[in-house]
């Protein structure tokens, strides 16, 4: 059965909202002692995608999706976040974290594209589209805590599955054999690192910033991610807050696996309106 990660946490936020009725009083912003905070995030995001595919015996030529099949280079999706602190200081916390985006285009080619062994033809029109999820889990630890101030630092892993296809007409031997679409993929889960600082300078603000990073050759995967965000959060009410930040989310990698050898880089980076809950 397909699960549906965002939904369900939308649904374990509607739960809580009740909470938000209830008056209780604060002297810095709650998420700091909350146990469980959650968010659902909207975001406005500038891309950049870059994938090759390698021919038999011969690395293949970087085509940037962007300008060359004019897939989007903005995109517009949700981000659910998860945090659960435990232990008998609250020190000890576990993340999960999910986002999705598809992006596609369609463009008359100015020259002939090499993709899986297939030779896409200049002067016809090309569809293209790049898919990415991710999920992240992540366990942490608080070296720094009080009522204003939480900063520390866990290890996770990132579960990425990606993919990207280009349809279009192909030559071979200077003759068209039709249209044909051709789509490669994979996904991996990859171990991570990070830290994040969260500081309440008042009652009802908070500044944050987190920054994971990757770095990793397993398995037929070889590459790096770096996923970093800093923002202002404002507590409207006890259980209920907004929040304005920028995210970044930068990978690199190179797969030999299945039916794609090759490489991608894809970028996201924008700003992310989000309605937080805490209890």
């Amino acid at each position: 059965m397909k699960k549906h990660p965002i939904p369900s946490l939308f649904i374990l936020m509607l739960l809580a909202f009740p909470c938000a009725l209830m008056a209780q009083d604060y002297n810095y912003h709650p998420t700091l002692s909350d146990t469980f905070n959650a968010s659902l995030g909207y975001m406005r995001s500038s891309n950049s995608f870059t994938f090759s595919t390698d021919a038999i015996g011969n690395p293949g030529e970087d085509i940037d999706f962007n300008d060359t099949l004019d897939v989007s280079n903005h995109s517009n999706f949700f981000n659910g976040q998860l945090r659960w602190k435990f232990g008998s200081e609250k020190k000890w916390s576990l993340w999960g974290q999910y986002f999705s985006n598809k992006a596609t285009g369609r463009a008359e080619l100015d020259k002939d594209i090499e993709w899986n062994d297939l030779t896409f033809q200049k002067g016809t029109y090309a569809e293209a589209g790049v898919k990415l999820a991710v999920t992240r889990v992540f366990i942490g630890r608080s070296f720094f805590k009080n009522e204003q101030n939480d900063f520390g630092v866990g290890v996770g892993i990132h579960n990425l599955d990606l993919s990207a296809y280009i349809e279009g007409e192909v030559k071979l031997n200077d003759q068209t054999t039709g249209v044909r679409r051709e789509e490669v993929g994979a996904s991996q889960i990859l171990p991570n690192i990070g830290g994040w600082y969260n500081y309440s300078p008042a009652k009802h603000w908070l500044l944050h910033g987190r920054v994971d990073w990757i770095s990793a050759n397993i398995g037929k995967y070889d590459g790096g991610l770096w996923n970093a965000s800093a923002g202002v959060g404002y507590q409207a009410w006890r259980h209920v807050g907004f929040d304005l930040s920028w995210q970044y989310f930068d990978l690199h990698v190179d797969v030999d696996k299945g039916d794609w050898t090759g490489s991608t880089k894809m970028t996201y980076s924008g700003p992310v309106v989000s309605v937080n809950f805490g209890w």
